[in-house]
């Protein structure tokens, strides 16, 4: 009896989602066929009806998939940061809050997801679809209360100020733009992807910008009504 020396597939359901994920975040919804999926699958083409009970189907159960690993991976950190939240000063604040969005970018830049993910989760902020709730629940919303709680913890405001809030979203946007922006800065660097120490140079950099804004004069909370 021959023993082969591949590692067994993973399940169908798996592998469908795992093609999906790349399907989806290298081209919209309706460039992409069920058929090329199955193909690369390795399954039969019964099988996304089967799991997912159609191509609509694939696509929200991809989103949940991509938002689930997304949060495997920092979910573990978020609860560590809310934790320690109750008893940290300003200071402890800025540095838990520097580190997390470092880790984030690398996770974008560098991750197991980090070609395909952006791909799908910018669509959804771009055109949002029914897909954009589960995003928001399992990875966004999570992620952006915990900022948002930390940048009030350093400035003395409230969680639920809208500075808080809009300090938050701005932070998260100095580390997105090294993915969204990839190509142009990659062009003007005259390279084609990120080295490891490109993007440990990133991080420092974005601690700075983090810690700068950190200390942006507070705005009046009439502006947003």
């Amino acid at each position: 009896m021959s023993v082969s020396n591949h590692p067994p597939l993973p399940e169908t359901r798996e592998r469908l989602l795992q093609v999906a994920v790349t399907a989806f975040g290298q081209r919209d919804y309706d460039g992409v066929s069920t058929r090329e999926i199955v193909e690369a699958a390795e399954a039969n083409i019964s099988a996304i009806s089967y799991h997912f009970g159609g191509k609509r189907g694939l696509y929200l159960a991809t989103v949940e998939y991509l938002a689930e690993q997304f949060h495997k991976q920092m979910a573990p950190r978020l609860e560590e940061i809310r934790q320690a939240l109750e008893a940290s000063d300003a200071q402890a604040c800025a540095d838990l809050l520097c580190e997390f969005l470092g880790g984030f970018v690398e996770l974008l830049l560098a991750g197991e997801h980090g070609e395909s993910a952006p791909g799908i989760i910018f669509r959804e902020q771009h055109r949002p679809t029914d897909a954009y709730d589960i995003l928001y629940r399992k990875l966004l919303q999570p992620m952006h209360e915990t900022l948002t709680a930390l940048v009030a913890c350093y400035r003395g405001e409230s969680r639920e100020s809208h500075s808080a809030m809009l300090m938050a979203h701005a932070l998260l946007g100095q580390g997105v733009i090294f993915r969204i922006g990839r190509t142009t800065l990659l062009k003007r660097l005259g390279k084609t992807a990120y080295t490891r120490a490109d993007i440990k140079q990133l991080k420092r950099h974005l601690s700075g910008y983090c810690r700068w804004l950190l200390d942006a004069p507070h705005l009046a909370e009439d502006v947003i009504p």
